[in-house]
């Protein structure tokens, strides 16, 4: 991956009618990256990636691709592609004319578009089913042949539309790693929209977390999932507990949060640690909210220096066991863990406790990134 922007959002805003649903987005890509705009239904991903392709014109603000001003462009004005969900493909056409309509338009020369169209099907693992209609592929092939389509033009950034919503559980995980292996193959930039946090993790080299318009947090996988830097990137991805408390202590990079499970009963201090860009905006007596992740919730049975809580209940689903525990006025607090455990009962009092490491500070001011505006984003782009 090149350290070469190829792709550049700069305080895009966009309404329609009196809602308003881009806030100010400022975003760059790098030339080879594979970048995923994870949210929920609603959050505007849709609509960044359709500003992004010429579909849509933003009200405010501006589109470069490499460099150039594109944002008042057609579609067919720009080096960009689309790969949907439904596909798309042409019913009436085989395997191989869906695959060269593009080449066909361009006028390309039809021993290099039929050695182009070759390449792809190696590529895309479908040797020998050009003959072959859309009626005759299952799913998962013909989201290859839409794949195949999309970059046999060399397009300098392939945006991808929840292109595996239509598959099964297995075939979307075969599918993820089809299409990271085609990434990192070609080397062309993929902006990739989910609002899957699993297919986000597994596939991204950045992961940018939008909410009601606006980027909450923009970085590796690695660092959403482990470092949230506000209370809905930290439940979005991944299971996380947030718990309010108050800083009673700061000693080196861990701050000692007091915490209580009833208005009236005593607090118990838990740690956090301070990253260090938080390091000027904690203080003794500040109110805090720490994120634990469900799988770095540590339980035992015996009393001890952490919260002690009921458990509710146990449910086992998909190689976890997730145990949800009442922690009283903190609300359903939840730990998880790999395969079956037997040793906490509905009904019975546990420890709950963390790490330090596992303990992070979220929705501090200044350090959130959330991009509402310029300022904002040229905060989490350098970040």
């Amino acid at each position: 991956m090149s350290n070469e922007t190829i792709l550049e959002l700069k305080n895009i805003t966009k309404s329609f009618g009196d809602t308003q649903v881009l806030k100010g987005i400022s975003l760059s890509i790098r030339q080879g990256e594979f970048i995923t705009l994870l949210g929920a239904s609603g959050c505007g991903k849709t609509t960044t990636l359709r500003i992004i392709a010429g579909l849509e014109t933003p009200d405010n603000g501006n589109v470069y691709l490499n460099g150039t001003d594109v944002t008042t462009l057609q579609p067919n004005e720009r080096n960009v592609n689309t790969v949907f969900q439904n596909y798309a493909l042409f019913p009436h056409m085989n395997v191989f004319s869906n695959i060269a309509y593009g080449l066909k338009l361009k006028k390309v020369p039809k021993q290099e578009m039929t050695h182009r169209v070759e390449e792809m099907l190696e590529l895309v693992q479908l040797a020998g089913y050009g003959t072959r209609m859309p009626s005759e592929l299952s799913g998962g092939q013909r989201q290859r042949v839409a794949i195949a389509r999309a970059v046999v033009n060399n397009p300098q950034v392939l945006l991808l539309d929840e292109p595996l919503g239509a598959l099964d559980l297995q075939l979307r995980r075969q599918m993820q790693i089809e299409l990271k292996r085609i990434q990192k193959r070609l080397q062309i930039t993929f902006i990739y929209i989910t609002h899957d946090q699993e297919e986000a993790l597994n596939m991204s080299d950045r992961i940018a977390v939008m909410n009601q318009g606006t980027f909450e947090q923009i970085g590796t996988p690695n660092e959403v999932y482990y470092h949230p830097r506000t209370s809905y990137a930290a439940r979005f991805v991944g299971t996380a507990n947030l718990i309010p408390g108050r800083i009673s202590r700061i000693e080196g990079q861990t701050a000692f949060v007091d915490v209580s499970c009833s208005a009236a009963g005593p607090a118990v201090q838990l740690p956090a640690c301070i990253t260090g860009r938080q390091a000027s905006l904690v203080r003794p007596g500040q109110a805090v909210t720490v994120s634990v992740k469900s799988e770095n919730i540590r339980l035992q049975k015996e009393p001890g220096s952490g919260l002690r809580l009921a458990v509710i209940e146990k449910n086992f689903a998909g190689g976890m066991l997730r145990i949800s525990l009442d922690g009283g006025t903190l609300g359903e607090l939840s730990a998880s863990r790999q395969g079956i455990d037997a040793a906490f009962e509905a009904g019975e009092m546990v420890t709950a406790d963390w790490e330090p490491e596992h303990g992070v500070l979220v929705d501090l001011e200044g350090t959130d990134s959330q991009s509402r505006g310029p300022a904002a984003a040229g905060r989490e782009q350098d970040a």
